[in-house]
């Protein structure tokens, strides 16, 4: 009979914890060595951490960005709304087509990453010299890049502090090829997690607005050293009964 480390040294790997276990266990290959125990533990937690922080808190700041922008609100209920009744009159599953069509509730979670980006900059070592518009970055240098001086920076972005979902109607060009907006990171680094992330916000967002009400008290985003609200934004819910079709207004 088989044992499950036998099977599981000759059959491929499926998923990151699969090619984890499989390198404590042989290192995956005769020229690879065998990985302790604690470096697939701390592997694992950093895994962990970031879709435990970083999604409840863009929810929470997208619920107070809607909270102060009525009009955006008025729009992303009327878009979920009508996507709602059609999928109950035709009886269909939600799917990935679905989801993609929401175009403005994409547009609300870029805009609400771009404005209070998560991770607020990563450290990068240069490899070797490199020279920036004029600067100088010698060999092993560490540099931060910081993503939320770019995301307002005037220069790239209108009115870079004001919440506006309908910028991203006038961006041309596809937003996950945009070097200026970068709230997961990129190239070779890039979030593994960016779609799920975006898509659990999605459905987060599509349950509320379908779904409730709120009323959101006073409170202020602190931005150091990470992006949080100073209350964890207190709100009170109540069901409602929300009609197919909200009116909203032109913007």
């Amino acid at each position: 009979m088989a044992t499950t480390d036998t099977v599981r040294k000759t059959s491929p790997a499926n998923d990151a914890v699969d090619v984890l276990l499989r390198d404590v266990s042989d290192g995956g290959s005769s020229d690879t060595p065998s990985q302790p125990l604690d470096f697939v533990s701390g592997k694992i937690v950093e895994m962990m951490i970031p879709g435990e922080e970083t999604m409840p808190t863009a929810m929470t700041l997208a619920v107070k960005f809607l909270s102060d922008n009525p009009v955006a609100l008025a729009k992303l209920v009327e878009e979920n709304m009508e996507f709602k009744r059609r999928k109950l009159e035709s009886g269909e599953e939600y799917n990935w087509s679905d989801y993609m069509s929401l175009s403005f509730t994409h547009n609300v979670i870029n805009e609400t990453l771009r404005m209070a980006n998560i991770i607020n900059g990563v450290w990068r070592k240069a490899l070797k010299d490199v020279e920036i518009k004029g600067y100088l970055i010698p060999k092993g240098w560490c540099v931060l890049a910081s993503f939320i001086s770019v995301h307002m920076d005037e220069d790239i972005y209108e009115n870079p502090y004001q919440f506006d979902p309908w910028r991203w109607d006038r961006i041309n060009g596809s937003v996950n090829s945009n070097v200026c907006f970068t709230p997961f990171g990129g190239g070779q680094r890039l979030c593994p997690g960016l779609e799920l992330s975006k898509l659990e916000i999605s459905i987060f967002l599509h349950q509320l607005v379908t779904r409730y009400s709120w009323r959101a008290e006073e409170d202020k985003i602190v931005s150091f050293p990470t992006v949080k609200m100073k209350r964890r934004l207190p709100i009170r819910v109540a069901p409602v009964e929300r009609t197919s079709h909200i009116p909203v207004e032109d913007h």
